[in-house]
């Protein structure tokens, strides 16, 4: 008898050692909270739309915050985040100097911070985004040779850019057009000028900076860069506002987005995107969370040493453009 009851005892001595150990959503379904830069930007939304559904599915809450373009708003809403009891905190399209705050209270609740689109800085997990100095790289690379096919006999081809100067992104896109254009093997590329939009009126205000440079530079500008494709959609109705087409002058930008594609098609000034996989950061971002704070694994088993997730990217132009209503596959065809 004594036999059987200590075998019995090891029996569950030895269930206990190797059964899974209960996850954090079988106690409470995990609470997300997403401080957004602005959601009226495609990228933002999409990402949005992604980690929801995501959370649906897992039955998570998810609690959003939309700054309205104000990179000032970043920490104070994180902060708010930290007072709803968030389980962790994603900050997408951010500036890491002005996330600082909300990264200290967030680390001081024992908040876990997850980023997208935006540098690492203390102790955020990773930042899940696209390779913005490749990205650069590419869009003047193919700006570069567009403005030759459409001006083979032009001694100087004359380039203005355009962005979001407050945003890391944005300024690392733009120093990598610079890089590019300014090369000293290309003596023919000149940057007449950098600008910076006002972010609260984007549209408006890249409609406007065209305008200028078109009324300065006329036929003699080439090129319009900017460091987001929202940007060119109001860069494009400049230029066509200004009697010109995508043969005189064109302009380009990076993300993608259901207008680009449209513009694209219909032989808009809007020659090519580079398109981010958007939903991609925000897939990669929930997976993540899921294996840290559900699954429980190990931080380094899961998050890789750089801290740094980079999702595909692609070029998109009237070669390969979508149809309507359908996205961009990112695959390698």
């Amino acid at each position: 008898m004594i036999r059987k009851v200590g075998i019995g005892l090891f029996l569950l001595a030895l269930c206990a050692l190797v059964a899974p150990a209960p996850s954090h959503a079988a106690a409470k379904p995990l609470k997300i909270g997403f401080v957004a830069i602005d959601m009226s930007a495609d990228s933002i939304s999409t990402a949005y739309k992604a980690l929801k559904e995501y959370a649906d599915q897992n039955g998570w809450t998810v609690n959003l915050a939309d700054c309205q373009g104000t990179v000032a708003k970043m920490s104070s809403n994180m902060i708010n985040m930290v007072s709803w009891k968030a389980d962790a905190i994603v900050v997408c399209g951010g500036e890491p100097s002005v996330i600082q705050e909300g990264v200290a209270v967030a680390d001081k609740a024992k908040i876990p911070v997850f980023l997208q689109d935006t540098g690492n800085i203390g102790d955020t997990v990773v930042n899940a985004t696209s390779n913005g100095w490749a990205m650069g790289a590419y869009l003047a690379s193919q700006a570069m040779d567009k403005m030759r096919i459409n001006h083979p006999n032009k001694k100087v081809k004359n380039v203005l850019i355009m962005g979001n100067l407050d945003l890391f992104v944005h300024r690392q896109r733009i120093q990598m057009y610079k890089a590019v254009l300014e090369s000293p093997e290309y003596k023919d590329i000149k940057i007449v000028g950098i600008e910076a939009i006002n972010p609260t009126d984007w549209a408006g205000s890249s409609y406007d900076i065209a305008r200028t440079y078109l009324t300065k530079y006329g036929k003699d500008l080439d090129a319009i860069l900017c460091t987001w494709d929202g940007l060119s959609w109001g860069v494009s109705r400049a230029i066509l506002d200004a009697g010109y087409t995508k043969d005189d002058v064109f302009t380009m930008g990076i993300d993608g987005s259901a207008k680009t594609y449209d513009l694209i098609r219909k032989g808009d000034p809007l020659v090519g995107v580079v398109a981010q996989d958007f939903g991609g950061w925000s897939k990669s971002t929930a997976s993540m969370i899921k294996k840290l704070l559900v699954e429980g694994k190990d931080l380094k088993s899961v998050v890789p040493a750089s801290r740094t997730v980079f999702v595909p990217f692609k070029w998109v132009d009237s070669t390969n453009v979508p149809a309507q209503g359908q996205g961009v596959k990112f695959d390698m065809d």
